[in-house]
């Protein structure tokens, strides 16, 4: 209960003037000492009990008239099951418009639903209120209600993934402190399952005292997408292929194009789960953008996904004395498949070389003392260390190298850039022309050159270490991402964008293919936006999963039960109206009795 204009309850000092009034206009009958006047003693006795009566049920109509009225000048509120009103609250609102919100279901967007759905509680919503609205990139956004409906307004789906779970915890922690009552995160999202995570459940996934309601959105069609697409090898010369990975549920086969500007240079067909291999070439080189696409399906946003494809010659690889016998067979396998040729711009060797020079530690241990004086005579700042052994996995930057097992190594000493680890110490370093790597490729020392992955690990020091870079990151929009140490700056839409000196950077939020600068403006690989694939996958999460990922006080709804629950916590009745009828009442019976009384009393 509360009042709207509580200083007039001052007036229920004026409920104590009919009492005193009272008090007052008492009269003791007169004593008459006359006999004849004793038989009437009876029948006064019985006619005073009566006034008596109706004087104190008189009494008690005045005084609670005085009391109503002063009430409904008061205008009280109480808080009830019903009523269209309400006290100001705290509300968050959850527009979900990541990418499968542009799924269309009997010929219209599920976003449309979604925001005649938001639109329909900013207009329950107060001026009193306060509001939070979250869009598809998670942030919680303190706005006005004005503001909230522009924004809505001029929703479209974005090429990204909203969490739901992240998303309800950090808006209802971002008003947590707000001191309104009724707290509420209203949720309206197509509730794909993979959108709801069961990483933070129960109450750890909300502060408590915030209710959650969730709307039940309309079934999704099947749907198939383009989960992922990388180009093999890394430098076409001219031609090579795109490795393209179907996903989603429908069942039936779809065309699928490679597309460079606007010529196909490759089809085929596919299912869901399929992984397609597209085989093309082109007249262009350097790096150009292709496009991997679907024939359009109810969701059109996952359809398409572009590719950044290095168009050059192959660089020219030779093996010099101290290689080992497992690297002068695999650069000859390259070379008699086209992916190197027979020159000397790439030597591997544990001497160094004219040109760029790929170096292993010398087989002679006597030798490495003699090599480490002609790196720093070169200018190279890193060195050969002592041998350690134990069991370590590569990782890094090292393409079909990582996670092979590393059993000996040198320490590498010194500064530049380092592009594999092992065990968190330098494995593979770059500086200048020359590439050192920690381990000789022989078997007592990693289980690299017996493994598939070599073949490809030495073409990926040929043709994007050693030769002309080619580095390819692939990321969502917006994600953060690591990039190669060459890289200076991100072309971005506006221009360049510096990369900071901790080698992350944020991925544009529209999707398409954004090239990385080295030195002098130079091209050296691209990142590649696509997006998340999970957002193909349009099955819905069950009501029951749901209600125990976010845990706590959460319904899921209809939009009729959506309408109902909205401010419940905070919903209120104006009760001025009622005390108005009920002190007309009062008035009534107060002039009926008080007639009647006196039409008694005369007769």
């Amino acid at each position: 209960m509360g009042f709207l204009s509580p200083l007039a309850l001052f007036g229920l000092f004026a409920a104590a003037i009919p009492p005193l009034l009272h008090l007052l206009a008492r009269k003791l009958p007169p004593v008459v000492p006359f006999p004849a006047v004793r038989y009437l003693s009876e029948t006064e006795r019985k006619h005073s009990r009566r006034l008596k009566l109706r004087n104190l049920l008189l009494l008690f109509l005045r005084t609670l008239l005085i009391i109503v009225i002063v009430l409904a000048a008061a205008r009280p509120v109480a808080r009830v099951p019903f009523a269209g009103s309400h006290e100001p609250a705290a509300v968050a609102v959850i527009v979900d418009n990541s990418l499968s919100s542009g799924a269309v279901v009997d010929g219209r967007r599920v976003l449309d639903g979604i925001v005649d759905q938001a639109r329909h509680v900013f207009d329950r919503a107060g001026d009193d209120d306060r509001v939070w609205l979250v869009l598809a990139d998670g942030i919680p956004r303190r706005i006005s209600l004005q503001e909230a409906r522009a924004v809505v307004d001029t929703l479209s789906p974005w090429p990204m993934r909203l969490g739901i779970s992240d998303a309800v915890r950090v808006v209802a922690q971002s008003m947590a402190g707000d001191p309104l009552p009724g707290h509420e995160v209203v949720v309206l999202s197509d509730l794909q399952a993979t959108a709801i995570s069961a990483d933070v459940a129960g109450e750890a996934a909300r502060p408590a005292g915030a209710r959650v309601l969730v709307w039940a959105p309309p079934p999704l069609e099947a749907n198939r997408g383009i989960d992922s697409a990388r180009v093999e090898p890394h430098v076409w010369s001219p031609s090579g292929e795109v490795i393209a990975s179907l996903g989603g549920s429908e069942s039936r086969p779809a065309a699928v194009r490679l597309s460079v500007g606007d010529r196909d240079i490759a089809r085929s067909v596919g299912s869901s789960a399929d992984q397609v291999i597209l085989s093309g070439s082109t007249n262009q080189s350097g790096w150009v953008v292709g496009t991997v696409s679907l024939d359009p399906d109810e969701l059109r946003g996952d359809d398409v996904r572009v590719v950044a494809i290095r168009i050059a010659p192959p660089a020219a690889a030779a093996v010099g004395p101290g290689a080992g016998a497992f690297v002068a067979e695999a650069v000859s396998v390259l070379q008699q498949s086209g992916r190197a040729r027979i020159g000397d711009d790439v030597t591997f060797s544990d001497r160094l070389a004219r040109g760029v020079t790929v170096l292993f530690p010398p087989a002679d241990p006597a030798m490495v003392g003699a090599v480490n004086r002609t790196l720093s005579a070169r200018g190279v700042r890193w060195q050969f260390g002592a041998v350690v052994t134990g069991e370590w996995q590569v990782s890094g930057t090292v393409g079909p190298g990582a996670r092979s097992t590393v059993y000996q190594r040198r320490r590498l000493r010194g500064d530049g850039a380092v592009l594999g680890r092992v065990g968190g110490e330098p494995w593979l370093v770059r500086d200048g022309n020359v590439i050192l790597v920690a381990s000789r490729m022989e078997g007592d020392w990693t289980a690299l050159p017996v493994s598939a992955a070599f073949v490809p690990f030495l073409d990926f020091l040929i043709n994007r270490v050693a030769g002309t870079p080619a580095w390819i990151v692939t990321a969502f929009p917006g994600e953060v991402v690591e990039v190669p140490a060459q890289a200076q700056a991100l072309l971005g839409p506006d221009g360049p964008v510096p990369i900071p000196g901790n080698g992350h950077v944020a991925a544009p939020l529209a999707r398409g293919v954004y090239f990385l600068q080295g030195a002098g403006a130079d091209t050296i690989g691209a990142v590649e936006v696509n997006h998340d694939p999970r957002e193909t996958v349009l099955a819905q999460a069950p009501s029951n999963v749901v209600r125990n990922t976010l845990g706590g006080d959460v319904q899921v709804l209809s939009a009729q039960g959506l309408d109902r629950e909205l401010f419940s916590g905070a919903r209120r009745a104006d009760l001025t109206g009622g005390l108005l009828l009920l002190a007309v009442a009062l008035a009534l019976g107060e002039f009926g009795l008080s007639s009647a009384g006196a039409r008694r009393e005369s007769s």
